[in-house]
């Protein structure tokens, strides 16, 4: 098939879509693994074609087996859309935790530099880091992804940003993609329910880390740093780390203050600084500075890098701090045990009279993390409340029970399944100079329960009991 034939198959002022619930009317929709059979009859009508990509005996006038051309396609829509991949300057980033943040951060720099850019991820669509809409999957398919770069050529973006999911690089929604730049911000445990074994988790991390064209880098850790390095086929590598002279990046922690404020020391390849920003975890200096070899390949100022640290705000539900009458209360994201127990060592820094945590754990993904992330409350949170946090068809008491397995009959702990009871009750018991953590959900503003997505946010609810204590 000819590109000239797939335009045949395209309303000039429409889409190419391969997800029910993007279709409207004029669109065209390729059907990938069966996605037409969730079609209603109704968005069955309203599509101008559907092209099969897996051969198929369903025969109707709309209905296109396009099957010889599952490994051009993309190409093709590229060319139908009028740009090619190749015309954009493209940042990747894994990692257990923090690609959110690592995103957030670099697209400001970018931003201070007066660079445009894109990002796509957890948070949604941004343009300018300005959201424009939402995205079910942390790294979505590749057709999706053909159409935010159709975006972004119309708003004559060069510099885009990805979030890329280990379950996204293995079911390669990348596919098609120059991997110009990126970047690695950790690995811990998580998603076993998906790959099974941490070693598989772990070699799907590493495809980036192989794809990648240009620089890369990545968090030197004692148990990943080799196989990066194994891994690794472009140009440049650039290690970073806390406290550790050895690494290309190294930043040294001066000083966290109670506010929050870290005091720091940087040392780069391009540059030195001492330095400070509000980010009240020192962990969160390793996502400013991941980005910084793409920032310089696009800027070329250190500059403007180290005059706009002090300026970078965390995104939306990350440690995202809501302060009233001396209590201080964090939302987080954190939903794995190394996560918590990084967040949790941080807030300790910042010398509370007490910790309080309300957490719990996903329904139907691996089990487990669940006595690992019981056991990190216990050992860092002076109290902790258990409840649900997405637990889908799972039943919540199970999951909990399974959480406070070794928990010490000594520790201060509670079950309350009820999320909001459970924010309610952890605002009882919280008094002057504690802090209270609310881990699992940060942004998310729904909760999955009996397989029914439910309106909830953390936010929202911490947000209700702040105006109570007036």
């Amino acid at each position: 098939m000819k590109v000239e034939r797939i335009k045949k198959f395209i309303n000039p002022s429409r889409h190419f879509v391969d997800h029910s619930q993007d279709v409207s009317k004029g669109d065209t929709f390729i059907s990938i693994n069966g996605g037409c059979s969730y079609l209603s009859k109704k968005q069955s009508d309203d599509l101008n074609y559907v092209l099969i990509l897996d051969s198929t005996e369903k025969i109707e006038t709309k209905y296109i087996d396009i099957s010889d051309q599952k490994n051009n396609y993309l190409s093709q829509i590229e060319e139908v859309y009028g740009y090619r991949e190749t015309d954009f300057n493209k940042f990747f980033v894994t990692g257990t935790n923090g690609k959110t943040t690592t995103v957030h951060f670099l697209s400001q720099m970018l931003s201070y530099s007066g660079s445009l850019n894109a990002s796509s991820g957890t948070l949604g669509i941004f343009i300018n880091n300005k959201f424009q809409k939402g995205q079910r999957l942390t790294t979505e398919t590749p057709i999706f992804i053909r159409n935010f770069l159709q975006d972004c050529t119309k708003n004559k973006i060069k510099n885009i940003l990805f979030e890329a999911s280990s379950i996204g690089l293995e079911e390669r929604r990348l596919a098609g993609l120059t991997v110009d730049h990126a970047a690695l911000s950790n690995i811990s445990r998580d998603h076993l329910d998906y790959h099974g074994t941490f070693a598989n988790y772990v070699s799907s991390k590493l495809k980036l880390a192989s794809l990648c064209k240009g620089t890369f880098s990545y968090v030197k850790e004692e148990n990943i740093s080799h196989l990066v390095k194994k891994h690794f086929r472009g140009d440049r590598l650039f290690s970073a780390a806390i406290n550790n002279s050895s690494a290309d990046i190294n930043i040294q922690v001066k000083k966290v203050y109670e506010d929050g404020i870290i005091d720091f020391f940087a040392e780069t390849p391009w540059g030195s600084s001492r330095n400070s920003v509000k980010l009240f975890a020192d962990y969160n200096l390793l996502n400013i500075f991941l980005g910084l070899p793409f920032f310089m390949s696009c800027s070329e100022s250190i500059h403007l890098f180290f005059e706009k640290i002090p300026k970078l705000k965390l995104p939306t539900g990350r440690l995202q701090l809501f302060e009233k009458n001396n209590k201080k209360v964090f939302i987080d994201f954190a939903h794995t045990p190394e996560a918590i127990e990084k967040t949790l060592a941080s807030i300790k820094k910042m010398k509370p009279k007490r910790i309080i945590l309300v957490f719990g754990a996903g329904g139907e993904r691996d089990q487990g993390k669940r006595v690992q992330m019981g056991e990190v409350a216990e050992k860092y949170a002076d109290q902790s409340i258990i409840t649900s946090d997405n637990p889908r068809n799972e039943n919540p008491n199970k999951i909990s029970e399974m959480i406070t397995k070794t928990m010490s009959r000594n520790y201060n702990y509670e079950v309350e399944n009820d999320r909001k009871e459970a924010i309610v009750k952890a605002f009882d018991c919280l008094k002057d100079h504690e802090i209270l953590l609310i881990a699992g959900k940060g942004h998310e503003n729904y909760q999955i329960i009996e397989g029914s997505k439910q309106k909830y946010s953390d936010i929202e609810e911490v947000k209700r009991c702040l105006k109570l204590l007036d």
